[in-house]
């Protein structure tokens, strides 16, 4: 019993091919998603569609030639972004990814994109949602004429490893465009239309898990899930009761709940069995630590005039052998909010006593888990009641033990990473399991995940 997990992610393409049984990753094949498209704008951020579906294929032939058990295939990927499709079910323009800007820019009454259709609709939206990226091409009259839908990426790829022509797409990414009812399972028609957009193309939608269609081998290919969703399910065992922290890039807190609860400062989202995800998402996690490692690199070739090496195991074994007092504070967003996108990060509490290497390098990590601290006490105080269990995801967090011990610290929990690096891959496997009918609940299935407690 093998299924295949599929994460399209904006900088890479990742497979798996996951033993259903035992929990094992047998096969992993990830490839560079050099896939961007110029835009005629500077604030455009683009992906060829087709480029992508190439790779998505070439995982897919490569998996089912070394494995002829392949019992289901899922997918999950970048959420947010949107590519309009056509009649036959091809796309009829680029990927809009979640990275791109234009619901930044500014219209004539002073107002961006994003707060325009936020006050016309009440929902909070940011640049890069896929219903703001669909009301600037609104606006401008620059939806494809032969355009009949829109939907994710992922939506997208199983739309053409089924070979369907009309996107259906799960709850866990229609949240994600925007605008999106949870109680009612549905985007706010309403709501669009009063705000000028034409609902005829907006997508289907199921809250289901359910397979959507099968490939040309005949393996069911279960509706795509959004990636904090997937990566939530690949990774914890008790989904209402375990925090996920994730640092790769940016950075995200996730717990579940089995209640729609209204929400202030942070977000709701749909993921699978009547379980909500209450997520706080951090534009820089490993990219603020990313960002000192650089500034450490252009000190050293400033002095040395050589290019440097990676600097990382040099921060890591400084910060084992001299811990600062922390009294020195950074606040890591650096790239502001997706609710502020102009805040700036800081420095503060400088003195010469903590004007040293070793301070800033902790101070980041520290601003880092702070910023995911402060979002996990803001969902204890919204759901009434604290996790049970820290799980850890991403590289960020992998590869770098004083941020483990850091999290442990801040938290008070202790904290278990799982045995795989696909988190979101093996996710979007064992959900495709569940809707093919090979588990009974997505609590049997995630009981296959296997952890290895890390100590510093």
């Amino acid at each position: 019993m093998k299924s295949i997990g599929i994460d399209i992610g904006t900088t890479t393409i990742c497979g798996i091919v996951l033993d259903g049984q035992t929990g094992r990753v047998l096969q992993s094949k990830t490839i560079p998603n050099k896939t961007s498209v110029s835009g005629s704008r500077p604030y455009e951020r683009l992906q060829d569609p087709e480029l992508i579906i190439g790779a998505v294929l070439k995982l897919y032939d490569s998996f089912t030639a070394d494995y002829q058990d392949i019992v289901s295939l899922g997918l999950t990927g970048q959420m947010h972004g949107i590519v309009y499709t056509g009649e036959d079910g091809q796309a009829v323009s680029p990927l809009y990814t979640w990275l791109d800007e234009r619901g930044n820019q500014t219209m004539e009454d002073g107002q961006t994109y994003a707060q325009s259709l936020s006050e016309k609709t009440g929902y909070p939206l940011a640049t890069g949602f896929g219903m703001v990226t669909h009301y600037w091409h609104t606006l401008h009259h620059s939806i494809p004429s032969n355009a009949v839908s829109f939907c994710t990426i992922q939506d997208y790829a199983a739309m053409r490893l089924t070979s369907s022509t009309v996107p259906l797409i799960h709850a866990s990414d229609a949240a994600s465009l925007g605008c999106y009812q949870m109680d009612r399972q549905g985007f706010d028609t309403r709501g669009l239309q009063a705000a000028g957009i034409d609902t005829g193309l907006l997508p289907s939608v199921t809250a289901d898990m359910r397979v959507i269609g099968v490939t040309a081998d005949q393996i069911p290919v279960s509706a795509a899930i959004g990636d904090n969703q997937a990566s939530f399910i690949g990774s914890v065992q008790d989904m209402k009761h375990t925090i996920l922290v994730n640092v790769g890039t940016g950075s995200q807190i996730s717990l579940g709940t089995d209640k729609i609860t209204p929400c202030s400062g942070i977000e709701l989202r749909p993921c699978a069995e009547d379980t909500y995800l209450f997520a706080g998402s951090c534009l820089c996690g490993g990219r603020a630590y990313a960002a000192l490692e650089q500034f450490f690199k252009e000190c050293a070739e400033m002095i040395t005039g050589c290019p440097t090496e990676s600097l990382y195991p040099h921060m890591d074994r400084l910060l084992r052998e001299q811990r600062p007092s922390g009294k020195l504070k950074v606040d890591t967003r650096f790239a502001g909010t997706r609710e502020a996108p102009y805040l700036t990060g800081s420095v503060s509490h400088m003195t010469l006593e903590t004007f040293h290497p070793a301070d800033f390098i902790y101070g980041v990590l520290d601003g880092i888990a702070g910023e995911l601290f402060d979002y996990y006490q803001l969902i204890c105080k919204i759901k009434g009641s604290p996790a049970q269990k820290m799980v850890g995801s991403g590289n960020g967090i992998r590869m770098n033990g004083n941020l483990q011990q850091i999290l442990r610290e801040k938290f008070q929990m202790e904290l278990s990473i799982p045995c795989h690096q696909e988190e979101a891959s093996y996710g979007a496997a064992l959900f495709s399991m569940v809707s093919a009918g090979y588990y009974p609940s997505l609590t049997d299935a995630q009981q296959i995940i296997k952890y290895t407690d890390v100590n510093f």
